[in-house]
């Protein structure tokens, strides 16, 4: 039987569990300015655009929890946005991503970005920032650029995995599914 590695029932927790080690090993290690990339937000929305709606969302509230658990911030906010974020992305339309890598990859930096802006403005609200516009120029957008450039990073390498079809990966690097 030739089962793509999504319709696997381990898929999501492996990519979970794979997330939350790259985001408390790798992501404080390659700060950059004190910029640190959030790459939860970059597997749950690359996940979630390809998984169905109730478990995109699940995921995205537990790795948000789990990053609100790791980081030194309030609990419960990256969750929100993070369920929030991968129910954005799951539930578009699925023809609109597939074989289309450009709206894939346009999806992931629109969300990068929201979910960048969305934490800066919940750290505002809260009281954890004092200057919303300098925290969002020195933190939100050079955090979204950095979460965007892991997201093209592993953007091919999901591709290749998640795909059913035999040499997609490759096709995908010299321009396209199409």
């Amino acid at each position: 039987m030739n089962r793509s590695p999504l319709t696997s029932k381990a898929f999501l927790p492996v990519c979970a569990v794979v997330a939350v080690m790259l985001q408390i090993i790798l992501a404080p290690n390659i700060a950059i300015r004190g910029v640190v990339p959030n790459l939860i937000l970059v597997v749950v929305v690359l996940v979630a655009m390809r998984s169905e709606v109730l478990p995109a969302t699940v995921a995205g509230f537990l790795l948000g929890l789990v990053f609100d658990l790791v980081t030194a911030g309030p609990v419960g906010g990256m969750s929100l946005i993070m369920a929030l974020l991968a129910y954005s992305a799951s539930s578009l339309k699925k023809d609109l991503f597939e074989g289309n890598w450009v709206a894939q990859v346009l999806m992931l930096l629109v969300a990068a970005f929201a979910g960048e802006l969305l934490h800066n403005a919940l750290y505002s609200i809260i009281g954890y920032d004092r200057d919303f516009f300098a925290s969002l120029l020195l933190r939100a957008l050079p955090g979204a650029l950095y979460d965007s450039l892991f997201g093209l990073i592993l953007f091919p390498l999901l591709q290749r995995f998640t795909s059913s079809r035999k040499g997609a990966g490759s096709k995908l690097l010299k321009g396209g599914l199409n």
